[in-house]
């Protein structure tokens, strides 16, 4: 893991200007087209290596497959440690000050104690406590077995996973996007929606040991054609320290206590009903919420672009132009996403059943509960981003450790009473109150509106207008 650092290293120098000179605008377009393609196609890809597998698995194995991706991602925050977010955050403002040795500095410090995080954090879920933490949540013995294929599927996971927040720093968004996490990065769908699409094609029995393993082989292939795509210009060279292992975790746990706090609040609903229900619904919930996540995906690409533009600009200072960008943002992804939002409206009660087999149709009530809640997530802009980018990563802490335990406690009982409807309920409630928190903390403390309204729409209508006579005038000079 130390050699990406020093990977990352090379032309540094040069690209450091070439990043500086393009202004907000060209980067925010230009990173957007990327995001769009790139994010597209993995909001596509997610939903084929879903159906896939629920077609080559049992009901039982594919909620058992669920509760394991869920794990890795649960554990994933925790081996991160919050180190991803402040590459977001130290990077982009190296850039803005050119302080090129600090922004090294860090990078190679976040490789070296995210190395000690994910080789403690795997160890506790081979632990004794991670196979009866499975047990619980599976209602058997099969997940606790598989628990060492988790944790090495943990591994790979972080260390794309920071890679491609380096890459987000720097503003290389489609090394970002193709790297990405579990099921997030486009490299790792593409090569593991290939192999699930040869083995249902053929027929081929697969069990779910194979899958993840599938999964875990899948990382490794990335992690290691990125080194030595980075090792190729590879220009070795000392870096003074400037920073420190205690400033480094300093600054990133409240990072790491918002997002473990977020990440919960977004897969409790798996684990409790893990704990409540049989693995068979699990499965079924879990994939009509991924159907419902779809909602939130054109906010997803916007917040691949976004987080170093959010440090740039509050490093200069320059508020009013990041509300103005916000606004805009969160108006298109607002348009966008009701969109989508209409399709599941429309469609909803034969798409599951049409992607995942007979077994999973119906649960339209489920998966437009939590649309709904996604839907007024998208509304709400980038807050949590925000926060994170300009200084209050307490306060985004604050909501998210509030919010999350709220929900818990609104989910188990919630579960109890009417099973998954229930659970969808707690969870749209939770992410709506997150917005609504995050909304009044942005306003009052840096004075800012990042939701979508019409100002935001109309910013957005002028923007295009002044591009569209540029290029007129352009065309008639």
């Amino acid at each position: 893991m130390n050699s990406l650092c020093f990977a990352l290293m090379r032309n540094f120098d040069d690209a450091m200007p070439r990043d500086n000179m393009k202004s907000i605008s060209q980067r925010l377009m230009h990173g957007g087209i990327i995001a769009v393609v790139g994010r597209s196609a993995v909001a596509v890809g997610v939903v084929l290596v879903n159906a896939l597998v629920a077609r080559l698995l049992s009901p039982e194995e594919t909620g058992l497959f669920m509760l394991a991706l869920s794990m890795v991602t649960v554990a994933a925050v925790i081996a991160d440690f919050g180190f991803g977010k402040t590459l977001l955050r130290t990077i982009p403002d190296a850039i803005a000050n050119a302080d090129y040795a600090r922004a090294l500095s860090h990078i190679r410090l976040v490789f070296l104690a995210g190395t000690l995080t994910i080789l403690v954090t795997a160890l506790v879920l081979v632990s004794p406590f991670g196979v009866w933490m499975a047990g619980k949540l599976s209602h058997g013995p099969l997940l606790g077995e598989l628990m060492p294929l988790v944790a090495l599927w943990l591994i790979v996971t972080v260390m794309i996973s920071l890679l491609a927040e380096t890459c987000r720093g720097f503003h290389h968004i489609a090394a970002a996007i193709f790297y990405g996490g579990a099921l997030t990065g486009l490299g790792n769908i593409l090569i593991v929606s290939f192999a699930l699409s040869i083995a249902w094609y053929a027929s081929i029995a697969i069990t779910l040991r194979q899958v993840i393993s599938l999964f875990i082989i899948s990382g490794f292939i990335l992690a290691l054609l990125a080194v030595l795509k980075l090792l190729k210009r590879l220009k070795v060279r000392d870096v003074m320290a400037e920073s420190s292992i205690k400033r480094l975790f300093r600054m990133a746990w409240p990072f790491w206590i918002s997002s473990m706090a977020l990440i919960l609040l977004t897969h409790a609903e798996i684990w409790i009903l893990g704990y409540l229900r049989p693995p068979e619904d699990v499965a079924a919930f879990a994939l009509v919420a991924k159907l419902a996540l779809l909602v939130s995906f054109p906010l997803v690409i916007v917040n691949s672009v976004l987080p170093p533009l959010i440090s740039e600009l509050y490093a200069k200072e320059d508020i009013k132009k990041m509300e103005r960008m916000l606004r805009i943002s969160a108006g298109l992804t607002t348009l966008c996403s009701s969109a989508i939002f209409l399709v599941l409206l429309l469609f909803g009660n034969w798409l599951p059943g049409f992607l995942f087999g007979d077994y999973y149709a119906g649960n339209w009530d489920i998966m437009m509960v939590l649309a709904v809640g996604w839907l007024f997530h998208v509304w709400a802009g980038s807050g949590g981003f925000v926060l994170n980018m300009t200084d209050n990563q307490r306060s985004a802490m604050v909501i998210n450790l509030v919010a999350g335990f709220l929900t818990l406690l609104l989910g188990l009982w919630l579960t109890r009473q009417y099973g998954g409807l229930g659970m969808a309920v707690a969870s749209s409630s939770g992410l709506i109150l997150v917005n609504v928190f995050m909304l009044l903390v942005i306003r009052y403390k840096l004075n800012i509106r990042i939701y979508a309204g019409l100002s935001g729409l109309y910013d957005l209508k002028h923007e295009l207008i002044k591009r569209r006579q540029a290029r007129q005038q352009n065309a008639a000079d």
